[in-house]
């Protein structure tokens, strides 16, 4: 899908520099939104401005330009030469804002000029009422705009004399953006080793604690050898269930959560006996297994969403499956919370 970018301004006195916007944006594959261009859907019985805004909710970006117009009054609101008022421009900006959408802001140099005479003046112009004409700037309520603009802390705000000006800052922009979310990929990757990696630790740690509870009752009741046996029996059964964790996460679309936890033993049971089948062999054949799986559970309305590559270690460990008591040891450790929320996901 094409990232939809929102060309916010007025229109007459900015009306070439948005029409430039657009063909800029369209040149990187995006979609501009304007509503000279019949881009904003308009709902029967709401007003014109109101369709904007929920335009602007459905956009992934906008570009807002100031000039030295401060544009028609929002509905509701009624235009005062000198009095606040909210325009559609404005209130198109706070609807951004409000909806969390990345805003980059450009302002007419010249206005920009105009606003540090503004502020400088600031007591007397809004305290005390003073008049004061501007060359550029048409309305005092931009520079309102502006100051509400400037208020809101880490949003980007460049100044233009041409859009020329404008396409650079945001050509600039869109090549870091797109940089961070490459280099968020490459962290993605580094940050699912490290995860990797505690797993395998915390792997380490369960079989060091059944190991020493093991040995510390063997030592102390002095128990026939066969007990050690057990203990690494139990070892495989924790690295199995680790395994298959890590192999499948099963997503129960059913909101009817308490049946579920109700149902956690028979649920493993028929999980259970659904990769028993699986072969490591041939992976055609692991295709058609993972099928059957679906099949199995089907009952309980799951379906596998993410299937990782582990079917080899699968395959090593699956005859632990061939003796009952194993099978009743990972039942009964699958059930538990820890295992259970993370095999299950309940969406």
């Amino acid at each position: 899908m094409k990232p939809r970018i929102f060309i916010s301004s007025t229109f007459y006195d900015l009306k070439y520099i948005r029409e430039d916007l657009a063909n800029f944006v369209r040149s990187y594959g995006y979609e501009s939104v304007l509503f000279e261009d019949g881009d904003i859907g308009y709902t029967p019985g709401k007003s014109l401005d109101a369709s904007c805004y929920e335009s602007m909710r459905n956009s992934d970006m906008v570009i807002l330009i100031i000039g030295g117009e401060y544009g028609s009054a929002a509905s509701g609101e009624k235009k005062d030469e000198f009095k606040e008022y909210m325009s559609v421009t404005r209130k198109e900006f706070r609807t951004a804002t409000e909806s969390g959408i990345p805003v980059f802001v450009m302002i007419d140099k010249k206005v920009m000029a105009e606003y540090g005479v503004y502020e400088a003046n600031y007591v007397s112009i809004e305290k005390e009422n003073m008049g004061m004409a501007f060359p550029v700037t048409k309305s005092i309520n931009v520079f309102r705009f502006i100051k509400e603009v400037k208020s809101i802390v880490n949003l980007p705000i460049q100044e233009f004399e041409k859009s020329s000006d404008i396409k650079v800052f945001i050509s600039k922009q869109w090549s870091d953006m797109f940089k961070n979310y490459l280099t968020s990929l490459r962290n993605g990757g580094e940050n699912k080793k490290i995860e990797n990696s505690v797993n395998e630790m915390k792997n380490l740690i369960q079989k060091m604690n059944i190991m020493l509870d093991s040995v510390g009752k063997n030592v102390l009741s002095k128990n026939s050898p066969k007990e050690y046996e057990d203990v690494v029996n139990q070892q495989e059964v924790v690295s199995f269930c680790n395994i298959l964790i890590d192999s499948f996460t099963l997503e129960l679309k059913s909101t009817d959560e308490l049946i579920v936890n109700n149902k956690r033993e028979e649920i493993i049971h028929n999980f259970l006996k659904s990769i028993q089948k699986i072969n490591d062999n041939d992976i055609i054949d692991i295709k058609e297994e993972l099928t059957y799986v679906l099949d199995i559970i089907n009952g309980y309305g799951f379906e596998t969403r993410r299937i990782t590559s582990h079917f080899g270690k699968i395959s090593e460990k699956i005859k632990l499956l061939n003796d009952r008591k194993n099978i009743e040891k990972v039942v009964e450790l699958m059930s538990s919370d820890e295992y259970f929320n993370k095999l299950i996901k309940i969406i």
